[in-house]
């Protein structure tokens, strides 16, 4: 898988995970991620949740950036953090319909 292609998954999963909570929110779930929560406290659930996906992305987008020095460490990051939201995913869906 390229780079790029890391890059998209990634930011993707960000999306989803953005429309998930949103959707788990709305359902009366709690975020467990105290900088979500403070966000979501501070300006509200959509304001909150966005501010911390638009962080998120920017922060992949950093992680990309660096592909020029470090292509190896780039793909290993990437790889990581798709992996980690995937299987966020999945327990957040699994935990909205037990």
């Amino acid at each position: 898988m390229s780079l790029r292609d890391l890059l998209s998954l990634n930011l993707f999963l960000q999306l989803t995970d953005g429309v998930v909570s949103y959707q788990a929110f709305a359902l009366g779930a709690v975020e467990a991620n105290p900088v979500v929560a403070a966000g979501i406290v501070k300006w509200g659930m959509v304001w909150g949740l966005a501010y911390n996906k638009i962080l998120a992305c920017l922060l992949l987008l950093l992680i990309f950036a660096l592909r020029h020095s470090s292509r190896s460490l780039t793909q290993k990051a990437l790889s990581v953090t798709a992996s980690v939201y995937v299987c966020t995913t999945i327990v957040c869906l699994w935990q909205l319909f037990r």
